[in-house]
């Protein structure tokens, strides 16, 4: 009668040392626990020298048909992304193709450059513009230089890495990830939406505690200025969008330059009949101003989110 599988695992696991068999014992279900360890108890003694040969024999072609369907995974380790050579082929990019941007961002900002760095290094070029423009901009220099740093991802670090993705993009397909709230953006909205003598005053306010916060609010706001930098073709089918008086209310007060780039974008009847409001004794409130400029803000933003204008102080190309 042949030997239980119980009592070859035993022997085994006597003979791989204590770290290693405490791993793998913690991997087995209790039923397996079970019986091993009465084999240990109580069998191992009755081993003949046939009995441990055939066990190593056993356990040798197993290790080598193992080996053989791993090796089927690998390839030459020749490939390089972005300077990091991997020594077998990545499942990174797959995996975070499924894993939405702002999950993906999201969880790199918690972890080393040496992981962020890998996973840039692994995804679609385009894709790792994206993520790394989101990253914050103290952490863009330290990641530049990890990627420079030309290495080998070992095989047990690539697989801790694609495990941890692996459970990201679990959670991610759960809907138990969580739910983006806040941001720069909706603070850049709700800014835009006050008053502009409140929002003056908020911006000086969150200047002297976040100097950073300040100046990225400062560069989004859609003001009348900035928005006269719209190509020209933008700026004209977003004004015809809106009325001569809305136009001429949101003018008043703004330099010439900025009055004569928004005029060239009307046709001549348009331009004649707003110079008309524009004219001195033309008198509005400083509300019926800043109401215009609202009208001309939510306009600008609907038809970007349309994708029938761009802003191109925002856009910019990677590849």
């Amino acid at each position: 009668m042949g030997l239980a599988a119980s009592e070859k695992a035993a022997f085994v696991l006597s003979m791989v040392g204590h770290e290693l068999a405490a791993k793998l014992f913690v991997g087995l279900s209790k039923r397996e626990q079970s019986a091993i360890l009465r084999s240990l108890l109580t069998g191992q003694h009755n081993l003949t020298d046939t009995d441990i040969a055939e066990i190593c024999s056993e356990f040798a072609a197993l290790c080598g048909k193992n080996s053989a369907a791993a090796n089927q995974s690998l390839r030459a380790p020749s490939d390089v992304y972005a300077g990091i050579e991997l020594p077998r082929a990545s499942r990174v990019n797959e995996i975070c193709e499924e894993i939405p941007d702002w999950i993906l961002v999201d969880y790199l900002k918690n972890q080393l450059d040496s992981v962020v760095s890998s996973v840039l290094g692994s995804i679609d070029l385009k894709r790792a513009g994206v993520v790394f423009r989101a990253m914050p901009q103290e952490r863009q220099t330290s990641l530049l230089l990890s990627l420079s740093r030309e290495r080998v991802l070992e095989a047990s670090v690539l697989d801790e890495l694609e495990q941890d993705l692996d459970e990201l993009r679990a959670r991610t397909a759960s809907g138990r990830y969580g739910q983006r709230v806040g941001g720069t953006q909706r603070v850049l909205a709700l800014v835009q939406a006050l008053e502009p003598d409140i929002r003056q005053r908020v911006l000086e306010e969150v200047e002297a505690r976040e100097p950073g916060l300040a100046r990225h609010l400062e560069g989004g706001l859609l003001s009348v200025e900035r928005l006269a930098g719209l190509l020209p073709a933008h700026l004209a089918l977003l004004l015809a969008q809106l009325k001569d008086s809305d136009i001429g209310a949101f003018l008043r007060g703004e330099s010439t330059k900025i009055q004569s780039i928004y005029l060239s974008g009307l046709s001549k009847r348009r331009r004649e009949d707003v110079e008309c409001l524009l004219a001195p004794e033309k008198k509005i409130t400083q509300k019926q101003k800043a109401e215009a400029c609202d009208r001309l803000r939510m306009c600008a933003q609907q038809m970007k989110g349309e994708g029938r204008i761009l802003f191109p102080w925002e856009e910019s190309l990677v590849g």
